[in-house]
């Protein structure tokens, strides 16, 4: 019998751990899932996929891959890195089917949604819509997103480095909501390294969001192939857009830990050309990495340790080794030209993080302002959690930062967190799975129970007369002790 219990025990614990260990390397987003390569032009903005007969672009945005929806319908997804894409749809001559859409990150109770032409639409959440194109009267047709007028009180939200802190981070997203900014900026290191579980932590983390989320890469993001996971999830690493009269500017500075050169070339060449075409509006930038570290009495890194990659990936695993390191760029003229390129345009404002705390500073004209405080460890002086909130109609003190007051969080905290994420997000990606789980184990108690019955029969009875036993015993004691 207990040969027994000990083999059927064995086998679901091993079903069981093997379960877990592919789910937790295989990221899917979905069951039905399938990721579309990357295809995007930083310099007009555009992404396009040919599919079964029909050619569909975005502007503002990228064909993220495809999913089936609840009546089987396969559609295509596109996310929006703007709050005001434009989508195009056109057919060849042979195509005859209706064509189903879902654009994921836009709010869609701050947006006007125009057509010229009829189509379908359901809002699956506040930040996914579904539409259901029929083509069979048109060769193409085009749906642009426009944000509703917005007034002088209108805030985003920025904030960075939220990492592994997942309970610090959902209470802040809750704090976030509670504000409804038209938008969130996350300015880097999403994630503690790269590999899939911790991408799919932080994707369950901001589902909870009831707002658009922009975000660029932190050094921490590309660490284990990471890259790879940042582009299947949210795109291009470099981009921009318009919002009213500001020019949001968005940069990959993430090799910038590791790397002599932050910023690549290619990426400066597309920089100068977004500026100059943005000059004279309002112009906000994004990135990870700053171009200098403001604080006092930090150790610059030096070229042979950067050579050293064991070095460097040791600093990185320790927050608390490398937090006295200067935490700028290595290349001190590449900061001097990231610093002239932003004078020279008339940024008004860069916005980074990579340093867990919170610095404000102008330099060359232009404001430079570090916030690190969304959730990783907070190991630099006077350090607290916060995140900015933004007033873009205004150019006076249109910055608040704001501190969370709930307590740090710990490393229960964390794990709690975690386990309930994974879970969450565990039962989408793999749910016939985890269903035909319960079923095989379920169908192992009842057989288990099945060839055992004769001795758990006698056991039940044996049990039953010690309860008995127990309870006339207690009975009897119970009267004995009235008695005196």
């Amino acid at each position: 019998m207990k040969k027994k219990i000990i083999v059927f025990l064995s086998l679901i614990f091993f079903v069981f751990l093997s379960f877990i260990y592919f789910g937790y390397n295989n990221f899917k987003i979905d069951e039905s899932f399938k990721e579309i390569p990357l295809n995007f032009n930083p310099y007009n903005l555009n992404s396009e996929y040919n599919f079964n007969g029909i050619t569909v672009k975005i502007h503002g945005g990228f064909v993220k891959g495809t999913i089936k929806d609840k009546k089987g319908n396969t559609n295509i997804i596109l996310r929006a890195l703007s709050p005001n894409p434009v989508v195009s749809v056109s057919k060849s001559e042979k195509y005859t089917n209706k064509t189903y859409l879902i654009i994921e990150n836009i709010n869609s109770l701050k947006v006007d949604i125009l057509s010229e032409r009829n189509f379908l639409k359901s809002i699956i959440d506040t930040n996914n819509v579904q539409f259901v194109i029929d083509l069979n009267k048109y060769t193409s047709q085009i749906i642009k997103i426009v944000p509703k007028k917005t007034d002088e009180n209108s805030e985003i939200v920025i904030l960075g480095d939220n990492r592994n802190g997942y309970d610090t981070f959902l209470k802040m997203i809750d704090q976030i909501n509670a504000i409804n900014p038209l938008f969130v900026i996350d300015n880097g290191d999403l994630v503690y390294g790269g590999e899939p579980n911790k991408y799919r932590l932080f994707y369950e983390t901001i589902l909870n969001f009831k707002v658009p989320l922009y975000t660029t890469l932190g050094n921490h993001d590309i660490r284990e192939n990471g890259r790879k996971i940042y582009t299947k999830l949210f795109g291009p690493p470099y981009y921009s857009f318009d919002y009213g009269d500001i020019h949001f500017v968005f940069l990959d500075s993430s090799r910038g830990w590791e790397n002599k050169e932050a910023i690549p070339k290619d990426q400066y060449k597309w920089l100068e050309y977004d500026l100059k075409k943005a000059f004279g509006k309002r112009i906000f930038v994004v990135s990870h990495i700053p171009p200098i570290d403001p604080r006092s009495n930090v150790e610059d890194i030096g070229d042979n340790e950067l050579k050293d990659k064991n070095f460097i990936k040791n600093i990185i695993n320790d927050y608390s080794s490398a937090k006295n390191f200067a935490h700028g760029f290595h290349d001190k003229k590449e900061a001097l030209k990231f610093e002239n390129l932003m004078s020279k345009y008339k940024v008004d404002t860069v916005f980074l993080s990579h340093i867990h705390s919170y610095f404000n500073y102008v330099k060359g004209d232009v404001r430079y302002i570090i916030s690190g405080g969304a959730g990783a460890e907070l190991l630099t002086k006077n350090s607290y959690y916060h995140f900015l909130k933004i007033k873009i109609n205004t150019q006076d003190k249109f910055i608040e930062m704001i501190e969370l007051p709930s307590p740090p969080n710990n490393i229960i905290d964390r794990y709690i967190a975690v386990i309930n994420l994974f879970s969450k997000a565990l039962y989408k990606e793999y749910k016939i799975w985890i269903v035909s789980f319960e079923i095989l184990v379920n169908t192992l108690i009842i057989f288990f129970i099945y060839i055992n019955r004769q001795i758990i029969i006698t056991y039940i009875k044996i049990s039953i007369k010690f309860i008995k036993k127990i309870f006339v015993y207690s009975v009897q004691e119970f009267k004995n002790m009235r008695k005196k």
